[in-house]
Parts: structure tokens; sequence; C-alpha cells
């Protein structure tokens, strides 16, 4: 949703009648502002003027200049309900952070204050009078729940950043009392870094960044990404992660998958909207523990150079009832705001297996919610899921049209565990050419990847203690220590590959599954 959007969504609520909405943001100047923008007009286009008062604990009733109306910042919350009743019909009544007042946890006279609402509701409906409620996590009282509307308020968008950016430069001081100018060649880059931030996060970075390199340069940039990582994982849902260079390229095997991403990789272009595709959709990868699934969604968004932005379910789901459902909201609308972007939803099952009623069905009300989005997002979201365990996945998750493939991940062939030890090996500084891979091949049938990458972390460890350069024999060495999961959990792996076959896509290549093709033995 954008600024217009908003405007246009709470002009119809209020129009329509709705005496109770909500809306859930931190910042609430930038959401005043824009809801006394807010052109309410009827459908012949005759504008209806609106006027605006505003309450906060500290400052009592004040009009959207922050002017006082009334010398009553002390007043009861209940008074203050009770209050509106008398005060000038076709009016707006903003209320900040009134949510303490709705609860017995956070006010003893709660039931008062609700009870008001209760009777005021439809006298405000027919005095053309709305009640907004601003707060950063809104929670209605049971008996409203279904009487108060929650708006979406959006992030700042290109347009807002733009501007602060204009804001910034101009209370630059330049040693000779000159207009700071800055570099135009990053300022597309900068703008989308800023994207996912409230408009003080962004004002602050824009002028850290200022300070410390002079100028929007490349320095400038990975300072408000620094900034901006640790931004979003402040929410302790949310973690953005700057994947390693390389992209596909750190990837052993798996070549349909591959092929699949690469015909996604260009179509976030606005060429491919014009031609008429859509923004992907993503992807669900299954497979056991260790054949690489997290790896490949950090390799997504390096190929595809975008943000990759973590979301934990699990953490959502464990949250206070009623806090996590605004909790997914706010993600929701980040990961919206930082678009385009790869989602990483990393073992699903872990977040979505509890989704029942035990939390009184907020877990299943977060679950709805992310659903919705899922099917209903346009924006540019490429969502990387994986999951080890797929029967405590609800079967609606994967209902076609949430992804645009399922893929099956096995463990690696003879062909995918060579190219993995090349990979591994490279990454290790050494030349893969001085080694016997057919032979280390041959000795690790059944490894994943994880289990290839532990055996030559090994051999690198007993090599250094040795005080010597690995060796083949030190990497066999390895191999032979450790014990892969296709021997600690055969049945697990059994089943994983059953229902991958009949359920998903195999992510290798058809050539990819033959093996390296081996000498005939004739008995002579």
């Amino acid at each position: 949703m954008d600024n217009n959007a908003f405007q246009i969504s709470l002009a119809d609520y209020i129009l329509s009648g709705h005496a109770l909405l909500s809306i859930d943001t931190f910042e609430k100047s930038r959401a005043i502002e824009h809801i006394v923008k807010t052109n309410f007009q009827k459908s012949s286009g005759e504008k209806l003027e609106r006027k605006f008062f505003i309450w906060a604990a500290a400052t009592g009733w004040t009009d959207e200049k922050g002017i006082p109306i009334k010398e009553n910042a002390q007043t009861p919350p209940e008074e203050v309900i009770k209050s509106i009743n008398d005060m000038p019909e076709n009016s707006i009544f903003i209320l900040k952070e009134f949510c303490l007042y709705l609860h017995h946890e956070t006010y003893n006279s709660f039931d008062l204050v609700v009870s008001w609402l209760e009777e005021i509701r439809e006298i405000l409906s027919n005095n053309c009078k709305s009640i907004i409620f601003l707060d950063s996590a809104f929670k209605a009282p049971n008996c409203l729940k279904n009487d108060i509307t929650n708006i979406d308020f959006p992030l700042p968008q290109k347009n807002d950043i733009e501007n602060n950016i204009k804001f910034i430069c101009e209370g630059v001081s330049t040693k000779d009392d000159t207009k700071f100018e800055p570099t135009q060649e990053l300022l597309p880059d900068i703008i989308k870094s800023c994207c996912g931030m409230t408009n003080t996060q962004i004002i602050d970075r824009l002028a850290l960044s200022i300070r410390k390199h002079k100028d929007f340069n490349q320095d400038a940039l990975k300072t408000i990404l620094s900034e901006k990582a640790s931004v979003i994982k402040k929410s302790g849902i949310l973690q953005y992660i700057e994947p390693p260079p390389g992209g596909l390229n750190n990837i052993g095997g798996y070549g349909a998958l591959k092929n699949h991403l690469k015909l996604d990789k260009p179509c976030f272009s606005d060429e491919a909207r014009d031609f008429g595709i859509r923004y992907p959709r993503g992807l669900m990868l299954v497979g056991i523990p260790g054949c690489g699934k997290s790896l490949i969604t950090v390799a997504i968004s390096s190929e595809f150079n975008l943000p990759l932005i973590s979301l934990d379910i699990g953490s959502i789901m464990n949250q206070y009832v009623g806090s996590s459902e605004a909790n997914m909201r706010e993600a929701i609308k980040i990961v919206e705001s930082v678009s385009p972007c790869v989602l990483q939803l990393d073992e699903i099952e872990k977040g979505l297996g509890g989704s029942g009623d035990l939390d009184g069905g907020a877990s299943r009300r977060v679950f709805g919610t992310f659903l919705k989005w899922l099917s209903d997002r346009t924006s540019p979201v490429y969502l990387a899921a994986t999951a080890n365990d797929i029967s405590s996945i609800p079967v609606e998750f994967l209902r076609s049209g949430r992804f645009d493939a399922v893929f099956a991940l096995d463990l690696p062939n003879d062909f995918e565990r060579k190219s993995i030890f090349n990979i591994h090996i490279l990454k290790r500084k050494r030349d893969p050419a001085i080694y016997d891979l057919k032979s280390l091949v041959e000795k690790t049938v059944g490894f994943t990847g994880s289990d290839i990458e532990q055996s030559i972390e090994l051999g690198l460890k007993i090599a250094f203690c040795q005080k010597t350069e690995l060796s083949q024999n030190h990497l066999e060495i390895a191999i032979e220590s450790v014990i892969p999961l296709s021997k600690l959990e055969p049945e697990r792996i059994q089943k994983t590959r059953e229902w991958g076959i009949k359920h998903a896509k195999n992510a290798n290549s058809p050539t990819e599954r033959i093996s390296e093709k081996k000498s005939r033995k004739v008995v002579a």
C-alpha cells in the first residue's frame, strides 16, 4: 500500500460511517499528517470538510496544529471518550497510544472506557464522527474486536525518501559556505537502501552517512545498509542478511532448480512487466537436513542481486496473544517496503506446525493473515521457503499459487558430490586438481553437502595440527570419521524421498541423475 492508497482507504471507511478505526505505526506525526491531508469527498466530487481533534496523555486535546483546545491533560481516559459526545459533528478524533486504557493489565478502570466506547459507537456513526486509535501495536478488547477496523499505514515511499535527502542536504555545512550538492550517480541506490525504515530512521541514517563520508558515495551506501540491518533486526522477527558473492556458483548440482532460477532472474525488470509477465512468486525447497536448502536461499539473493530478508515465523507465533498478529502485519509491511527482495522462510515447519487452538486461535489468525498475503501479494517479494519435515506443514500452505514451484532436494549423486568437493576445496584456497576427487566421491556415497563440508573442515584441522599441507590422506581419514544422516535416519530419508517423487519437481537435471559411468566388471 502506498500513501495515496492509504488516504483513499481511510476516506472510504470514514465516509461509509465506520466509527472506530485503528492504525498500527511508530510514526504518529507522519500518520497524522497524512490523515489530515486526506481528501474526504462525495462521489459527485463535492469535498466534505472534517475537523480534527488529537488526544495524547501528556497534552490532552489539541487541533491538528498542536494548539490546545481544552485544559484537560489529566482527564481520565473514560472521560475522554465521554467528552467526544459533546464535541462537533463531522469530526475525526485521533487518540494516541490509547490501547493502554482498554485492557485490565494496564488500566484499572478499563471496563469504564470500553463500556463508553460500546455506548457511543452508534451515536458516532449517526453524527459523522470517527475515532482513530493511533498505536504502535493496537490490540482491541475482545468485546470490540468486530467493531474496530484496522488500516495499514505504509512506511515512507520513494518520494518521501527523496524529500528526506533534500532536507538533509539543505542542512549540510560546507567549508566554503556553498550549497552542498550530493553525487547523483548513487542516489537511486541510496533511496532503495532506505526503504523499509521509518522517517526518523531514514533521516538519522542519511545524516550519519553524510557526517562520516561527506557524500552519498559507495561507503555511505554501505553505512546505510549496515544501519538498516540493525534496524530490521530490532523487530525480533526479521533479519537483514548480506549474501556472499558468487550466486548460484556456490551451489553444487541441482541443475533443474538452477535452470528455473535463471528463468526467474530477468523477470523483475520493467521490460518483463511490459511483456505481460508478473513478478515471480518464489520456491518451496523440501529435503533432508544438510542438502543445501538454506544455502540455496542465500545464493538466490546473491544471484538476483536483491536484498535478503529472513522471517522467523516461529518467533511470531510465540509472541503474546494479540501482539503476534500485529507483529505479522508489521513484518509484512516492512518486507513490502523493502521489495524487490528475497524473503527467506527457513525450516518453516517449526513455525507453522503448531498453528492450532491452544492459544485461543491466535496462531490460526496469524497463519491466516500470512496465507492471505501469500495469495494476494503483487509486490516483487520472492519467497524462498525451506522445510525438512513436510508432514507437519498445513496443506493449505502448499496450495497452487503460493509458490511458482516446489522442488525436492535428494542426497547428492556422484556428479553433485564431485561439484561440492570442488566448491569447498576452492573456498579453502586449494586446487581441487591435486586431489583424487573420484576416490573421494566413491567414499562419500550417502553424504549430504553438509557432511562433505564437515569432512573437509576436519581434514584441514588434522593437517593443521600435523603442521603439514592438506593431503588426500587427511581427507580420507576425515571422511571415515563422519557418520552421514543417511546411516543415522534411513527411514526419514526414504519418507522424504517418496513425498518428493509424488508432490514435487526434482531439483536435479536428468543428466545429473546419471552417476559417473563406472567400468564394467567381467569375471574371466
